[in-house]
């Protein structure tokens, strides 16, 4: 297994053990809110929605050394908007226990419509 890859499901996995999903209207009494991830802890219990994981896993990544990241805006397979986190074709992703692939995913019929430049405040890309 690569370098990456292995780093890649330790960051998944970290994050997912102590996320607790919430919507931003639960949360926020707001049908969207993107937030600054706060600062990680093995401790910590973690609410969001699928971009506060996103992030998260972005944030993480980064400060192992990972600057290659995109945030992806989907479609799921019924048709909800969702966003993941894609690194070298690596799909970090709220909705599975597991490192994914953009093939996998994409199988499980997600459909990709915008993806992240990798520098914070790059352009948004659509994709075709």
């Amino acid at each position: 297994m690569s370098n990456l890859k292995q780093q890649l499901r330790e960051i998944h996995r970290k994050v997912f053990e102590v996320f607790e999903y919430t919507t931003d209207k639960e949360q926020y009494g707001l049908l969207e809110k993107w937030s600054i991830p706060p600062e990680y802890s093995d401790e910590m219990t973690f609410n969001g929605d699928c971009d506060d994981f996103a992030m998260m896993c972005r944030k993480l990544c980064r400060e192992a050394g990972i600057e290659n990241t995109r945030l992806v805006v989907c479609l799921t397979e019924t048709n909800e908007g969702h966003l993941v986190l894609e690194v070298e074709g690596y799909i970090l992703d709220n909705r599975s226990r597991r490192l994914e692939t953009k093939d996998s995913l994409t199988n499980d019929g997600y459909k990709w419509l915008a993806i992240s430049g990798i520098v914070p405040g790059d352009q948004w890309h659509g994709v075709e």
